[in-house]
């Protein structure tokens, strides 16, 4: 694996069996880790054929610098030792001189190579970074679209406050979605959940002593804007009150990665299945322990 877009490729597919589609980014980027880096082998970059090349240059000086010490010690051995012409014996100077030059040029080419292989090293960590965040990235966008598609359904079993809502075959109006909603909430836990009267209430269609939350009874999934608009409300909200998100469709992945950072909470209702679905993280906590205390 050697290009972001096959590194991306291999991340979605990854996203798309992820067993847990709950998981939190820093499981699934484990996850997602330990199958990539294994198949990343990149081709060797100019700065590492630089490094390479420098190696080999300081290998071989470093020869013959050795060789140069070790005809200098020759040459100073006594003659009972060992026995060389006297023109031999007077080379030593002129070894010790060339000894000098390439003691020289070899720490030149040191400081050359720790430098360039340090670059070389760090381009190389770059380059794996971009390849796994860009697996990363396929992994979430993946298991966004499930988490969408999926949702994660309450569990009947919980005690609850309030009785759930009952099964609307025919489904429901507008403003009858934001009376069912505040049913949901009251059976979660926010039972003083009322809808708001037709007036100036900024956008927010159900409100309680804890949460506020807007409506969108519509035919296509919620955009950014509207998640960004209930975000904004929340932040400026007297009483502090945390924000819920309900729709009958779904949420853009766009939408769902806003409300992650903005802490806005993203539901789907079915009137005809009477079935609440959490669509990120947030949905899913207060799904599991109930609006009976503000998430913060």
């Amino acid at each position: 694996m050697r290009s972001v877009n096959s590194a991306r490729a291999a991340g979605t597919k990854l996203g798309r069996l992820h067993p847990d589609i709950w998981a939190s980014d820093e499981t699934l980027k484990r996850a997602i880790d330990a199958a990539i880096l294994p198949q990343i082998q990149l081709f060797k970059s100019k700065k590492q054929r630089r490094a390479d090349e420098l190696k080999g240059a300081l290998s071989s000086l470093v020869v013959v610098l050795v060789m140069g010490l070790a005809a200098i010690a020759l040459t100073t051995l006594p003659n009972a030792v060992l026995t060389l012409p006297s023109d031999l014996r007077a080379l030593p100077l002129s070894i010790g001189f060339a000894v000098a030059i390439i003691a020289i040029i070899i720490a030149l080419l040191a400081n050359a190579y720790r430098n360039a292989s340090h670059a070389a090293k760090k381009e190389h960590a770059e380059s794996v970074q971009a390849l796994l965040q860009a697996a990363l990235d396929g992994g979430r966008e993946a298991v966004y679209k499930r988490r969408l598609r999926e949702g994660m359904p309450l569990v009947s079993a919980n005690p609850r406050d309030t009785k759930r809502p009952d099964r609307l075959p025919t489904g429901v109006t507008p403003r009858g979605a934001e009376h069912l909603v505040a049913q949901w909430m009251r059976h979660l836990g926010e039972l003083r959940a009322e809808v708001t009267q037709f007036q100036s209430d900024g956008g927010i269609d159900v409100a309680g002593d804890r949460y506020i939350a807007q409506v969108k009874h519509f035919s296509g999934r919620v955009g950014v804007s509207p998640v960004r608009e209930l975000a904004g409300v929340s932040v400026t909200d007297s009483l502090r009150r945390g924000a819920l998100f309900f729709t009958s469709i779904g949420y853009s992945t766009g939408a769902v990665e806003y409300a992650d950072k903005a802490k806005v909470a993203l539901f789907v209702y079915s009137a005809e299945r009477a079935e609440l679905f959490a669509v990120n993280n947030r949905a899913r906590a207060l799904m599991a322990q109930g609006l009976g205390v503000a998430l913060r």
